[in-house]
């Protein structure tokens, strides 16, 4: 439907008098909120538009068409429960946090995150964890909203930045220095420095991206705009957030490729296999995650472009599978295997030393009380 009016160019429908928006609240049956997405922000498949970054779709009796965008009457609300794709998003997220929080206690009553590869590990999933804790967030305010994707957008762009962490440090171990205790002498030293980078980089870019939102009337990003926490401008999508994801993936392959190279020439030397049978170990795991938040920002894409439900379900379901497969790592780590086989063992012993005290107490309690009562006879 195309729906020609007298209304400039602008930024948000509110900006503009509520008479001159009567006649589209008339048209559409609006009595919640009024929105204008602008031209690029939305696409169109035939008779209906999906807005960009929120993948909400609209019939033809649902929005007008203006030349320079769409008007929409949509009502804000925290969560529609209703919406198969949000509850996939609020079940899945739910349980890959909860199984963060688990592993982190894990590794905490363990006292598995001494080595450079093991903090890494943990910094990788802190930024995940509260990533996907931030996208359970409802949406109260358009402020908060809005401070909420600008929140977002630096969380996610850490969780690829700290992959490229892991994966360039296991390029390192093999084509610098690939003795383990000179790396342990210096594995505080390198952690230092890849914490400057893994939190700092994203930051200074999400910070250069929200000023020149702010301050640049020819750039606009969108944060959080028509109650959405994200970033709804597709130009900027790309921008902002596509190039540095697939930088650092194709930064991760080009590692995890020089790892394997590495691997393999150290698997010609017999005495040296069993010795970097840990790097193997992270190698794999490391391009595990690689192809797993490859997968899921791929996806991310296609659902972008085709907004079909099923694809949208999909994507959220693998989107969450990220905590239970660190869950799951943490599980296999050896040394939290033998932490946990340690603390069972100290527990069972506890356990039979009481219950061998308890026994010999109550046979000596009972043996004085016979010996009391024979002598008072």
């Amino acid at each position: 439907m195309l729906w020609r009016s007298k209304f400039p160019f602008v930024k948000n429908a509110s900006s503009l008098a509520e008479s001159e928006l009567s006649e589209v609240r008339s048209e559409l049956n609006c009595s919640e909120s009024l929105s204008f997405y602008r031209n690029g922000t939305y696409l169109e498949s035939n008779s209906s538009i999906a807005i960009i970054g929120t993948n909400e779709v609209y019939h033809v009796d649902q929005f007008l068409q203006d030349d320079s965008g769409i008007f929409v009457c949509e009502k804000e609300a925290w969560f529609d429960l209703y919406d198969i794709r949000v509850m996939s998003t609020i079940v899945t997220f739910t349980i890959s946090v909860t199984c963060l929080i688990v592993a982190f206690l894990i590794h905490i009553c363990t006292k598995t995150f001494h080595s450079t590869h093991d903090r890494c590990m943990m910094s990788f999933s802190v930024a995940l964890f509260l990533a996907q804790t931030a996208s359970l967030v409802p949406h109260i305010t358009s402020n908060f909203c809005k401070a909420n994707a600008i929140l977002l957008h630096y969380l996610w762009l850490c969780v690829f930045n700290w992959t490229s962490v892991m994966a360039f440090d296991l390029a390192y171990t093999f084509s610098v220095c690939r003795i383990s205790v000179l790396r342990s002498n210096v594995s505080k030293a390198f952690f230092k420095k890849y914490s400057l980078f893994g939190w700092l980089l994203p930051l200074a870019i999400v910070l250069v991206c929200v000023l020149l939102d702010l301050f640049d009337p020819s750039v606009e990003f969108g944060y959080g705009s028509k109650g959405h926490c994200w970033i709804t401008n597709k130009t900027a999508v790309y921008i902002s957030t596509t190039t540095p994801v697939v930088i650092c993936l194709i930064f991760n392959f080009i590692c995890i490729g020089v790892s394997v190279f590495g691997i393999e020439q150290l698997k010609k030397r017999s005495l040296e296999v069993q010795k970097n049978k840990k790097d193997s170990t992270r190698c794999t795991i490391y391009l595990q995650i690689s192809v797993m938040l490859g997968v899921t920002w791929v996806l991310a894409f296609i659902v972008i472009a085709f907004p079909y439900l099923w694809l949208q379900v999909t994507h959220n379901i693998i989107n969450g599978c990220q905590g239970v497969y660190v869950l799951a790592m943490t599980l296999k780590h050896p040394k939290v295997v033998k932490g946990v086989s340690r603390r069972f063992q100290k527990y069972k012993l506890s356990y039979s030393k009481t219950k061998s005290t308890t026994v010999s107490t109550l046979a000596i309690n009972k043996l004085n009380t016979t010996l009391s009562y024979r002598h008072s006879v």
